[in-house]
Order: structure tokens, then C-alpha cells, then sequence
């Protein structure tokens, strides 16, 4: 049943199992009737969210024979309560489900979607097995919350600009009293302009200007959380981290981009559920991080291939919520960085096949003075940390920069199509307590120069040396060479005939990654940095190598 005209009420008031209200706008048909219901819940304040529908228009789907509820999460917008991260995602999750299959206008039937944060609060809901959500599309997210390859030891204290951000709507919204919003609001919103400035490159962190006497809960959380318990397993199980996929019975239809950090967690979400025996499915696309995701009826034409997102949205909930056919698009599909192809099959990676590159038989292109006799060293300057680079065309790095190393192939006498999760092997030691290699892949096309010449990121993982073996943290000794295992996410990329790879190895990719002080010590209250030289032995052909998985 499909409808022309469409009835808006605004603020429904959903109760809690506490007690608290939460309140949501509802869209559906105008006649009378009862409709499958698609939830959104949002931090990003309902009443704002109509500016940036795109793929969630609420009409789109209305016209389609559904309604469609976008809620404001506990303590945003027009939703009573604190907001707290991750408390009561998962049980006001439930309780909005269950809420909206009770109402009249229901039929009982119950989807989610969303990206990012509400992309995690479906999965967070889904674990809680709510009788009536009978399918979820949870879109750039995962329960890691954006952290890549599970990498321990590694604070995620980029976040804090997150919660200012969310703090800065509670403010705006008057949840607290004048003198408090006109003290902090402009502060926070100075402090957010540059956080990795004004807040990440605090001696020590939990020194930040944002922590000193906050009246925001929301930041002693974040203090407690991810700068004093990163490696806490009680806080790691509230965030969700450490979930089990295998409990979770929702058929989910999982959207990415290549360039999304959330794309290996759910890959392995995906294929974790389908080994479950549930209909799950995945569709990682070229698109941007923060980029609208291309519509075939996109006002820029551009060539690339696009795919239209609700179309299939729609396809999925009428299979779930409707009992109409199963979509036909399959359980994994692909597209190539560039968009130009579109792959597809049942298992994620499709082959076994792996290629082993071994560092030695690549060139070093630095030249740097300070080399260790039994392999090549790079220099770590905490208070000068390297940027993080990101995906994408650039050129290739300063090979003069000491803080780095750069190996290049010779061409390629063929096409090197890689496809599934790459991994790297390494050896490493330092004259500091604890050192991080951070490592990149690249595409060198062929020109003049190396330092003319395309250059193309596809991947990138780190490790952390102290945590290299498990959650137990190891300092360096004296001496030591530690072997360890970097993970570089899943990738399908090509690199052409006659193109090089390029590894880039370093200390620092700030501020995605926190910046190693090379002590050991916890780093909220660590406020000594030391200068470092970490050596990578490459020689040694056993335990240092790139493991590339081959279409």
C-alpha cells in the first residue's frame, strides 16, 4: 500500500523503564490505517534532522507504506534524562521498539536504520532482541564505534570532540541554567575549533582544559572511560566492544565505504551472522567519509557508479517487515575504490589465496643517518608527531623525514589485485619503553619522479608495542626485539602493471591515534615524553612481511 499525503505529529512522548520520556516525530500516511514502523534514533537532534534527510526521508518512505518514527536520544534534543554514552543504548533501544508495536497505528512490524551513531544504537537494540524488530541497516558504524582492527592499548581520545559536540546542543537547548551555559558554551565551542590542539596535546591528558572542573557528566565518563579505562574489560563490555555477533538474530543489511573505519567490523559482522545461519548482508562502496552516498538520480552525474540506497532499503524492510521476496542483490557486493566496478558473492574474502612481500626485497628510500646496524630505524618525536594521512590521492611523503621509513617495489609485472584482510608482520625494537609502528599502503603510478607521481593510500593498521601480544600490558626491555602483528583492515584495491607498492612505516598518526609517549606509563597521567629511535629488522624474512589476500 503506498500513500500521496503524509501526517506529521512531533514530540511523542515514548516512557522508559525508568520513568524517563523520550520523545520522537512520527511520519505516516495520512489515511487511517496500521504501517510497519522504520526507527531512527539520533543524537543529532530531531528537529534539526529534516536539513539533512537525504537517504532517511521520511517521505520517500511514507509514499512506500510505512511510517517512519525519528527519535531523540536520552538527554538530546526534546528527550528527557542525561546523556550518558553507551548506558542505555541497547535497553532504550528495546523499549522504543516494543513501544511502537503496541500503537494502533503499527502493524506490529518494527525496522532500524542509520548511520554512524545511529548506525551502533540499531546494533546495540538488536542485541537486546527485542520480540518485534524483524531487520536493522546500520550504515558507517559498528560496535566498535569507528576503531579499526581492534587495536590494543590505543586510547580513543579523539572522541573528546564528540562529546563537546553533543554538549554543546545540550547547551543550546537550555538543559542547563544560565550561568553555567553562558560560562561554558563559549568555551567549548573555542575549544572544539581546534581540539587536537587545545585538548589532545594536554600534558598530561586528563590535564585537558575540557576535564578541569566540568559540570558535565558526559566528560567524566570520557575522562574514566577512554583516557583512565582504555584497557578496562568492565568499560570495554558497556561500550559494546566486546560484543557477541553470534547472539544477534536481526537480519542486519550492512552499508560502508572503503574509506570508513567501520568497514572491517562489519564485514566480520556480517559473515559472523551469516555463519549463524541468519540472512545478513554487506555493501561496502566507493564513497568518502562524511560523503552523501551517490544516487543514480544525483544532480552531479560524475560517472561513478552510484547506488540507490533507499531503493534497496525499501526492498529489504518490505522482505522483512511485509513478507514480500527476498532483495535481489546477494550477500556480499563490492565496488572498487574507484566505483568504475561492482563485485559480488556469498563470503567475504571470495579466495584464499594470499601474496607474501617480503620488506627485504623492496628498496628503502630513506636515507637516514642513524640506521641500527642490524636494520633501519625511524625517530619518534612525541611533542612532533606525524598527522594522520588518510586514504586517498596525494604525493608520495618526505622520504628525507626521519620520523619515517618508506619501502618501494620495484613495477609490477602485473596487475596485484588485493582482496580481503591485509596483514603485516613485523620485528621491532626501541631505546624507549614502548614505540608504535603505524603502517600505510600505497599505489606509486609511474612519472618522472617518485616525488611527482600519483600517489594512492588504500589501507592502514598500527600496534602498539606494549600491547602487542594481548591486553596485558609488556614494556620494552633493553635489548629486546618484539614481534608483532599489524592489522590493516579489509580492502579490495587493484594496483596496475607497472605501479609500485609503497610501505610507510612510523611512530605517529595523530590525532586518530593517540600519541605514545614511550614510557609505559598510563598515559592520562603521564607527563613526561621521551624522544626515540624504534628499529625495524627486515632482514629477518621470517617475521617481517606483508600478508596480502589475493582476489
Amino acid at each position: 500500500m503506498s500513500s500521496e499525503s503524509m501526517l506529521c505529529l512531533y514530540n511523542l512522548e515514548t516512557p522508559m523503564r525508568d520513568g524517563t520520556i523520550l520523545r520522537g516525530d512520527l511520519y505516516r500516511p495520512a489515511e487511517d490505517g496500521c504501517w510497519p514502523v522504520l526507527l531512527l534514533r539520533t543524537v543529532f537532534r530531531k528537529r534539526d534532522f529534516s536539513r539533512s534527510f537525504l537517504q532517511y526521508d521520511p517521505a520517500y518512505y511514507v509514499r512506500r507504506g510505512y511510517a517512519v518514527f525519528i527519535q531523540d536520544v536520552r538527554g538530546l534534543g526534546e528527550s528527557d534524562g542525561e546523556f550518558d554514552r553507551f548506558t542505555a543504548d541497547g535497553p532504550d533501544g528495546y523499549d522504543t521498539v516494543e513501544w511502537l508495536a503496541a500503537q494502533t497505528w503499527c502493524t506490529g512490524a518494527v525496522g532500524m536504520f542509520g548511520s554512524y551513531f545511529s548506525g551502533y544504537l540499531q546494533i546495540m537494540a538488536a542485541l537486546e532482541a527485542p520480540p518485534h524488530l524483524r531487520a536493522v541497516c546500520p550504515m558507517q558504524t559498528s560496535v566498535s564505534i569507528n576503531r579499526d582492527c581492534d587495536n590494543r592499548g590505543f586510547l580513543f581520545s579523539s572522541h573528546i570532540g564528540w562529546c563537546m559536540s553533543r554538549l554543546i546542543s545540550r547547551l543550546h537547548d537550555g538543559r542547563y541554567d544560565p550561568e553555567t551555559t553562558k560560562r561554558m558554551l563559549p568555551r567549548l565551542l573555542s575549544w572544539l575549533r581546534d581540539y587536537p590542539v587545545s585538548q589532545l596535546s594536554a600534558l598530561p591528558l586528563s590535564s585537558m582544559p575540557a576535564l578541569q572542573d566540568t559540570p558535565f557528566p558526559l566528560l567524566e565518563d570520557y575522562r574514566r572511560h577512554l583516557l583512565e579505562g582504555f584497557d578496562d574489560f568492565t568499560l570495554l563490555h558497556k561500550e559494546g566492544r566486546d560484543a557477541d555477533l553470534t547472539r544477534m538474530k536481526v537480519p542486519a543489511f550492512y552499508v560502508a565505504g572503503w574509506y570508513d573505519s567501520s568497514r572491517t567490523p562489519l564485514i566480520d559482522h556480517c559473515m559472523t551472522q551469516r555463519r549463524c545461519g541468519v540472512d545478513s548482508r554487506v555493501l561496502i562502496a566507493p564513497w568518502q567519509p562524511g560523503e552523501p552516498p551517490a544516487r543514480p538520480d544525483s544532480a552531479l552525474e560524475n560517472g561513478v557508479y552510484a547506488v540507490d540506497l533507499q531503493s534497496e532499503f525499501v526492498s529489504w524492510f518490505d522482505h522483512f517487515l511485509k513478507d514480500a521476496p527476498s532483495p535481489d542483490f546477494p550477500p556480499v557486493r563490492y565496488f572498487t575504490p574507484s566505483g568504475a566496478s561492482c563485485f559480488s558473492g556469498t563470503v567475504w574474502p571470495s579466495s584464499s589465496a594470499s601474496y607474501r612481500v617480503d620488506l627485504a626485497d623492496m628498496t628503502l628510500l630513506s636515507d637516514l643517518p642513524d640506521t641500527h646496524a642490524a636494520g633501519v630505524s625511524f625517530r619518534h618525536f612525541p611533542a612532533k608527531p606525524l598527522p594522520y594521512p588518510g586514504y586517498g590521492v596525494s604525493r608520495l611523503p618526505d622520504t628525507a623525514d626521519e620520523r619515517r621509513l618508506i619501502f618501494i617495489s620495484d613495477p609490477l609485472p602485473e596487475d596485484l589485485c588485493v582482496c580481503g584482510l591485509v596483514r603485516a608482520s613485523v620485528l621491532l625494537s626501541s631505546d624507549a619503553r614502548d614505540a608504535d609502528v603505524m603502517l600505510s599502503l600505497g599505489d606509486l603510478a609511474p612519472g618522472e619522479s617518485f616525488a611527482a607521481s600519483r600517489f594512492f593510500r588504500f589501507c592502514d593498521g598500527a600496534v602498539r608495542a606494549s600491547y602487542a601480544a594481548g591486553w596485558n600490558r609488556q614494556p620494552l626491555q633493553t635489548g629486546e626485539i618484539r614481534p608483532a602483528e599489524i592489522l590493516l583492515g579489509h580492502v579490495r584495491y587493484t594496483i596496475p602493471s607497472g605501479h609500485r607498492l609503497v610501505a610507510e612505516f612510523s611512530g605517529s598518526a595523530f590525532p586518530k591515534y593517540d600519541v605514545n609517549h614511550g614510557t609505559c606509563a598510563r598515559p592520562a597521567s603521564d607527563p613526561v615524553m621521551v624522544n626515540s629511535c624504534v628499529t625495524l629488522y627486515p632482514e629477518n624474512r621470517d617475521g617481517f612481511f606483508l600478508d596480502l589476500p589475493l582476489c
